[in-house]
C-alpha cells in the first residue's frame, strides 16, 4: 500500500511539472508585480525596523506558498472526477488516508517549486540581510505546505465542479489572505479587524513565516506555531473522513 501511495504521489509530481506556466512563472509574475506596486508606495518605510518591502515580500511569498498548496490536489480532484478517473482511486488498493496523503504531499512539493522559484528571482531586489531562524522556517514552510495541501485534498473531494472551488478561492480564501497580515502589521487595522484576525489561521502562518525570516512577529510566534499544529491534526482528521466517505460514494 505504501508502495501504491508514492505512486500516487509521483503521478501527482509528474501532472503539476507538465503545467510550468501555471506552477513557475505566474508566481513569479504575481510576487513581481505587487513588489513593484508596494516598492514605490512603501518607499522608505519600514515596520518596526523591518523595511517595509522586506515585510510584505515574505507575506506574498507565504500567500504564494498558500494558494500553490490548496489549489494543486483541488484541481486535481475535481477533473478526476469530472472525467470519471476518480474510479483508478476507488479501485487500487490504497487506503483513504493514503490517498489523501499522496495529494497532500504532491501539493508540499509543488508549494516549495513555486516558493523557491519565486525566492530565486526575486531576492535579488530586497532588502533582507539574512534569515532570522532558519530551522523554524523549515518547519513553518512544512507545516504551511501540508496544512493547506490536506485542505486542497479535503477541498477537492467534496466539490463537485469548478464553480465550487471559484466560490473557496474568491469568497473564503482570499478575504482571509487579506485579514491575514500580509501587506500590513493587523494592529494597525480598526476594531473589530484587528481582533477578527489573530482567529484567522491564515494570520498565524503569515506570523511564523516572516518571524523566521526577519525576527519581526504580530503576536507571539510560538502560540503560532502551537494553533497551526492543532489545526494541521484537527484538517488531517477531517480530510481522511471526507476521502474515505467520497471515494465508498462516488
Amino acid at each position: 500500500m505504501s508502495n501504491g501511495m508514492w505512486a500516487l504521489y509521483a503521478r501527482e509530481v509528474k501532472r503539476f511539472q507538465k503545467l510550468w506556466m501555471d506552477t513557475i512563472l505566474s508566481p513569479i509574475v504575481s510576487v513581481g508585480l505587487f513588489l513593484a506596486v508596494f516598492g514605490v508606495v512603501g518607499s522608505g518605510r519600514d515596520v518596526d525596523g523591518v523595511p517595509y518591502l522586506a515585510f510584505i515580500y515574505v507575506g506574498l511569498l507565504s500567500m504564494n506558498l498558500i494558494n500553490a498548496s490548496i489549489s494543486n490536489p483541488a484541481f486535481a480532484l475535481i477533473i478526476s472526477k469530472n472525467l470519471g478517473t476518480i474510479i483508478d482511486l476507488q479501485l487500487a488498493p490504497i487506503s483513504p488516508w493514503r490517498v489523501g496523503f499522496a495529494y497532500a504531499m504532491a501539493a508540499v512539493t509543488r508549494g516549495i517549486i513555486t516558493l523557491a522559484v519565486g525566492v530565486l528571482c526575486t531576492m535579488w531586489f530586497i532588502p533582507l540581510s539574512g534569515i532570522s531562524h532558519p530551522f523554524l522556517l523549515l518547519v513553518a514552510i512544512l507545516v504551511t505546505g501540508i496544512e493547506f495541501g490536506i485542505l486542497g485534498v479535503a477541498f477537492g473531494m467534496w466539490a463537485k465542479n469548478f464553480e465550487a472551488l471559484t466560490f473557496l478561492t474568491t469568497f473564503i480564501l482570499q478575504p482571509m489572505i487579506f485579514l491575514a497580515g500580509v501587506f500590513y502589521p493587523i494592529d494597525s487595522l480598526p476594531a473589530p479587524w484587528n481582533t477578527i484576525s489573530q482567529f484567522n489561521p491564515l494570520h498565524h502562518n503569515v506570523n511564523l513565516l516572516r518571524f523566521s525570516v526577519t525576527g519581526y512577529a504580530d503576536g507571539n510566534p510560538w502560540i503560532s506555531l502551537g494553533i497551526l499544529i492543532v489545526f494541521l491534526v484537527v484538517a488531517a482528521i477531517g480530510m481522511h473522513y471526507i476521502v474515505k466517505k467520497k471515494l465508498i460514494a462516488e
